[in-house]
């Protein structure tokens, strides 16, 4: 059993999947399109940040996806977001975090002199948000537009060829990033839950990656502004979703 936001059978309005494609493509190319606008914007942190965090993670990537469910009064369940075996999921992504940990810490050491410093923990926070964002547009609703319109391999393949992409701006590393993408796409999908890979699955590739790993990825400036800053407007984001969606007339409702 497991509760899920659903929308009234008669109201719904799904669309089309070459209209989801469409939509999907259009708002995958405008992730690349405003990642590369923080190239020249390099030696401008505040713009920079500006560009990555209001229009491409919030309005982009939470505004967008939540618009859409909105409007098309569908399931937030069909797009892996739902509790439905909450307890064995989290289980299985608790397990794959901690050997993906075990594989990271034996292949690639922390380096010398790292600590878990006032200034890492901001930046780990801010890779938190940062993950929430690719979790909701990558793995969730870009995967299940292409999966509805080109089939569940393909639903994985460009999600994760738009996931790579999206980092042309700040960690350029995109054929390490695909294979990245495939895995927690696939891993999503086994189950078409976000339970499988967030937060502990996810958190670990995320983090470690960004904080220990990557030599290409970008300096994030002023982490304790923006992670406080995303993790508010994230938490309004949901909680207006939710409001809009009761006020719509969606019940929540247990289905095996």
């Amino acid at each position: 059993m497991h509760s899920a936001f659903r929308a009234p059978a008669s109201g719904r309005r799904t669309g089309s999947p070459p209209a989801h494609a469409a939509l999907a493509f259009g708002a995958g190319s405008a992730s690349i399109a405003l990642s590369l606008a923080l190239v020249p914007l390099a030696d401008q942190p505040l713009l920079a940040a500006l560009v990555r965090d209001v229009a491409q993670v919030a309005l982009l990537g939470i505004v967008l996806p939540l618009l859409f469910v909105l409007r098309t009064r569908g399931s937030i369940a069909d797009f892996g977001f739902t509790l439905r075996r909450a307890w064995l999921f989290l289980a299985i992504n608790l397990a794959l975090a901690a050997a993906l940990l075990w594989q990271q810490l034996r292949a690639s050491p922390p380096p010398t002199g790292f600590e878990w410093n006032a200034d890492n923990l901001w930046r780990t926070g801010y890779v938190g948000v940062s993950l929430v964002f690719e979790l909701v547009f990558f793995y969730g609703f870009l995967r299940t537009l292409f999966e509805r319109a080109f089939g569940v391999l393909a639903g994985i393949v460009l999600a994760a060829l738009f996931y790579a992409f999206h980092h042309a701006g700040f960690q350029p590393e995109f054929v390490k990033l695909f294979f990245v993408g495939i895995l927690y796409a696939s891993v999503f999908r086994i189950g078409n839950s976000a339970l499988l890979i967030f937060p502990f699955f996810l958190g670990v590739g995320g983090v470690y990656d960004v904080l220990l790993k990557s030599k290409a990825v970008a300096v994030i400036e002023y982490p304790e502004w923006r992670t406080i800053g995303l993790a508010l407007f994230m938490a309004a984001a949901f909680a207006w979703f939710g409001y809009r969606w009761n006020g719509a007339g969606a019940q929540p409702s247990d289905t095996a």
